[in-house]
């Protein structure tokens, strides 16, 4: 009877710790849980500069609650490595024509919206220039050698008939492009060329063409969004500069979200405005080496143009500037203009 006593105590043991065992895997405290009860978990990634200012409220909001829906993660990087990171995130901000390029590549992405509608201008020390065709004969100092802006100044001195070429010293009869790595390399131009009396022009967008504004003897001489919209007749002020495109399998999953999303990001051109005091603040501490980290005024913020528009509405905006970049350089929107599958459709 001991003998049999024994041996039934065993067996209870034993299945009680089976079932036991059966509850913890049930549980699963592997830490692969559902983070959202939905099943999705999301990240983004926008890079380094003023197309980061189109998901500050987003960035805010992660801060504050940890998540915004399902999204978890806005990841701000450099702005030289988004065509890379833009390849495994679920959403990512990236310049206009890029968007189109990964398409054309095979990306199965689709586009959401434009986030920023055009922040560049043309600034010049010491200069009376009135017109475009008063920069013939003249070095105009540029930034985004191959990219949006450059190809944007590009159409509109060819839409005048104007004749340009990459250079050094200036041409009669032609305006010529210096490219320069950035807003810090024009600006430098414009005030080197202000202390010495001399003329200088440059191409430079914001948040520096603020600061080079603030500056005795700097001035705007154009604004490209109203050139832009003089020579497209669009009724939109500006042109599709950065976009915001997500896996295609993330869309055709999660219509509800991208609704929330969108109307979230629809928000945030306000929001930057009316918290201008603390967009900086939200940066630095999202990505310490941002380079947007000094206080940015309402104004400065304005004329950024982060203003979302859905694609539905962006569409014939959008392409309109790929057609002005595939008359100069194919290569750079992929070789070629792309299918209608690009763009989102709500469902």
């Amino acid at each position: 009877m001991k003998k049999l006593s024994k041996i039934l105590a065993a067996t209870i043991c034993i299945v009680t710790m089976l079932a036991c065992a059966a509850v913890f895997t049930a549980c699963d405290f592997s830490g692969s849980e559902d983070k959202n009860g939905d099943g999705a978990s999301f990240e983004m990634v926008v890079p380094d500069g003023a197309p980061a200012l189109a998901a500050v409220n987003l960035i805010d909001e992660i801060q504050k609650n940890g998540k915004f829906g399902s999204l978890e993660k806005v990841e701000i990087v450099q702005s030289s490595s988004i065509g890379t990171r833009a390849l495994d995130a679920d959403f990512a901000i990236v310049p206009a024509n890029l968007a189109a390029n990964l398409y054309n590549k095979g990306q199965d992405i689709r586009l959401l919206a434009t986030v920023t509608q055009g922040n560049l201008y043309v600034l010049g020390a010491n200069s009376n220039v009135g017109t475009l065709s008063d920069l013939v004969g003249k070095r105009v100092f540029s930034i985004g050698q191959g990219s949006v802006p450059d190809y944007i100044f590009q159409t509109l001195l060819k839409n005048a008939g104007i004749a340009y070429e990459q250079g050094d010293k200036a041409v009669d009869g032609k305006v010529v492009i210096t490219y320069v790595a950035d807003g810090s390399g024009v600006m430098s131009q414009l005030v080197q060329a202000n202390k010495n009396g001399s003329e200088a022009i440059g191409v430079i967008a914001e948040p520096a063409a603020s600061k080079g504004l603030a500056q005795s003897g700097i001035t705007q001489l154009f604004d490209l969004q109203q050139l832009w919209k003089d020579y497209t007749g669009s009724d939109t002020l500006g042109y599709p500069q950065a976009v915001l495109i997500a896996k295609a399998s993330v869309c055709e999953s999660n219509p509800e979200f991208i609704d929330e999303l969108l109307s979230k990001m629809e928000q945030n051109g306000d929001f930057i405005v009316e918290n201008s005091s603390r967009v900086s603040e939200i940066l630095v501490a999202a990505y310490p080496q941002t380079s947007l980290n000094t206080q940015l005024s309402a104004t400065t913020l304005e004329r950024c143009n982060c203003n979302l528009v859905r694609i539905a509405s962006a569409k014939e905006d959008y392409i309109a500037m790929l057609n002005a970049i595939n008359a100069i350089n194919p290569a750079a929107i992929g070789g070629k203009m792309p299918a209608d599958g690009l763009y989102y459709s709500a469902k």
